[in-house]
């Protein structure tokens, strides 16, 4: 019996009868040609302390902490950031007094600032161990600095003091008394009388010397608003109970009625001692006030700050 003839199988390179897988086709229609294909390329200085890939590069490290270290109590760190608000905020509170730059400081040391971006401060893995040494170095020495200046200050305090205290003051200068015309107390001798401060005391009031003068001696920083100084040496006596002897039992008026200013002055310059003073016990210093030169109207008052007594006291010419 005679079976029909079918034409040939195809064969593949091993011949086999099974057919040969067509090739897959590449994306976008290419064929698939083999070998590796390109993985991903990063961008340019991606790491956590580069620059990063964006178009405006990263802030400097360097620069920051320079500027936070040597101008952050201007805040000019912040500007530079990018940080305008906060870096005006800080200019205005001079560094938040200090705090605030410090603050800025070691929060860029520490490598957590960040510009207005959020990005990483570049260079700061380089440099972070140099910072850190000059900024101590720096803080170091102003502490040093700062020492010094102030033991040289209490220094050069002391010193004056001690010379204020060893070195005697300049005499005032001495010149003749001027007349006196007591009212409306009683004279018992010449240049003094005796003036009632209240119903049961008395006091002998008496002038040992007057001058008019431009300058009082160690205390030259003190100018005359009026013209000059009128310097009075005057006694205190309680003739009856207990008095209280001050430089401010006594006012002067110019010849025109204006009151002249009554200076304090220091003990060295021979003040009038303030406090009580017993019957028979008489103080003596010198009271001084900033006023015209000419004829002036000196006012002693009584415990109440009323006028008591006064008499008239002209220095003498050319002082």
């Amino acid at each position: 019996m005679s079976h029909p003839s079918y034409p040939p199988a195809p064969q593949n390179d091993a011949g086999s009868g099974v057919p040969q897988v067509p090739a897959a086709p590449y994306a976008y229609g290419g064929q698939f040609q083999g070998g590796a294909q390109p993985g991903y390329q990063p961008g340019p200085a991606s790491g956590p302390y580069g620059t990063t890939g964006g178009a405006v590069p990263a802030k400097s490290f360097m620069t920051t902490w320079i500027l936070a270290l040597l101008l952050g109590g201007l805040g000019v760190d912040r500007f530079y950031l990018g940080k305008i608000g906060t870096g005006i905020a800080k200019l205005l509170t001079a560094g938040g007094f200090g705090i605030w730059s410090i603050v800025d400081l070691i929060i860029t040391l520490t490598g957590n600032a960040r510009d207005k971006e959020g990005r990483p401060l570049a260079g700061y893995l380089e440099n972070k161990k140099k910072a850190w040494i000059i900024t101590i170095v720096v803080w170091f020495a102003g502490v040093i600095v700062g020492i010094v200046s102030t033991a040289l200050s209490f220094t050069l305090f002391a010193a004056a003091v001690q010379q204020g205290r060893t070195t005697p003051a300049a005499p005032l200068p001495s010149a003749s008394q001027g007349p006196l015309v007591p009212s409306p107390g009683t004279a018992n001798e010449a240049n003094s009388f005796t003036v009632d401060v209240d119903d049961s005391t008395k006091v002998k009031v008496g002038v040992v010397d007057s001058l008019y003068t431009n300058e009082i001696p160690s205390m030259s920083y003190m100018k005359p608003a009026n013209g000059g100084f009128l310097v009075v040496e005057v006694s205190w006596e309680t003739l009856t109970g207990t008095s209280f002897a001050s430089s401010t039992n006594f006012q002067a008026f110019d010849a025109d009625g204006k009151e002249g200013e009554l200076l304090f002055l220091t003990e060295d310059l021979g003040s009038l001692p303030m406090g009580s003073v017993a019957t028979g016990e008489v103080k003596q210093g010198v009271i001084a006030f900033d006023i015209k030169n000419g004829p002036t109207k000196i006012v002693v008052t009584d415990v109440y700050g009323d006028e008591a007594a006064t008499f008239t006291l002209t220095p003498p010419a050319g002082q």
